[in-house]
């Protein structure tokens, strides 16, 4: 066991399980850990395909690293679409265009308590019932932090309460507090993965950027429409991707999810949560 000082609180009293952090529900004493340093995966020869309390086919029993930043599914023919910085005014077309799919299709969305709206907790704005919607069709809820701060410049003082004042917001709305985050900007340095490994979560970038930010426009989201053909992969025996893309924006809403979804089901591809193409059923996700 490797000793470090890192950051506590009672929801996570001590946590150094590194660098795996192991689900009561999860059998995997005879898997050893297989994450590289930079995320990647490379699975046990005795890794077999299990059931498991989702009704997700594509899940394999498998632990889910803290301590490191996980950029890759370690499950092949999963494409995890992921939406950062909302909930936002395109959020509820979004998730409408998600269920109108057979069988809908569910996503993970990295909220921020307040990025480009606030009061995500106040009943008399639409974002509460979308939260709640989010959870009840089957997405994840992962964390972006409170205010989108960078992680990587911050203390960890600051850190903590980004986590947690999120936390408790979502706690009081959904019921539920985050096992998963995404750190601002995709960077998590000077003691960032350290401090969130000692609250227990697990870090997720991504593999496929769709850059949307870069090109809000009619004209100008065929850039990321492109760019996203040309970065999955054409094997779902082998390949899999975690997207990057953001509910914020109109364009990435009213076209490039449709055409992002035209491609993965014409490669072959499933569609499932962060956490489904990690192999970790629903009660991991949560604490």
């Amino acid at each position: 066991m490797i000793n470090k000082s890192l950051p506590s609180r009672e929801l996570y009293p001590n946590n150094n399980h590194y660098p795996n952090d192991y689900y009561p529900n999860q059998d995997t004493s005879s898997l050893s850990s297989s994450y590289q340093n930079d995320g990647s995966y490379l699975p046990p020869s005795n890794t077999t395909t299990t059931s498991s309390s989702s009704s997700s086919p594509y899940l394999l029993r498998r632990a889910v690293p803290t301590g490191i930043v996980i950029t890759h599914c370690t499950t092949p023919g999963i494409v995890a679409l992921t939406f950062d910085d909302g909930p936002y005014i395109y959020t509820s077309q979004l998730l409408d265009t998600l269920a109108s799919y057979s069988p809908p299709i569910r996503a993970t969305f990295f909220v921020n308590g307040a990025n480009w709206v606030s009061g995500i907790d106040d009943e008399s704005t639409p974002y509460p019932s979308i939260l709640r919607r989010m959870l009840s069709e089957g997405h994840q809820i992962a964390s972006h932090t409170w205010s989108h701060l960078d992680l990587t410049t911050a203390s960890t003082a600051q850190r903590v309460e980004q986590v947690t004042k999120l936390e408790d917001v979502l706690q009081r709305v959904v019921g539920v507090k985050p096992r998963y985050i995404r750190p601002p900007y995709a960077t998590c340095e000077n003691g960032c993965l350290e401090d969130l490994e000692g609250m227990g979560l697990h870090v997720v970038n991504f593999d496929v950027d769709t850059k949307d930010y870069e090109n809000d426009s009619e004209a100008g989201i065929q850039v990321s429409v492109d760019k996203f053909d040309n970065e999955l992969g054409s094997n779902p025996q082998t390949d899999s991707a975690i997207v990057l893309s953001h509910d914020v924006h109109r364009w990435t809403v009213e076209r490039l999810v449709g055409e992002m979804v035209a491609t993965i089901k014409a490669r072959g591809f499933g569609t499932g949560t962060v956490g489904e193409c990690l192999g970790d059923p629903e009660s991991g996700w949560y604490a």
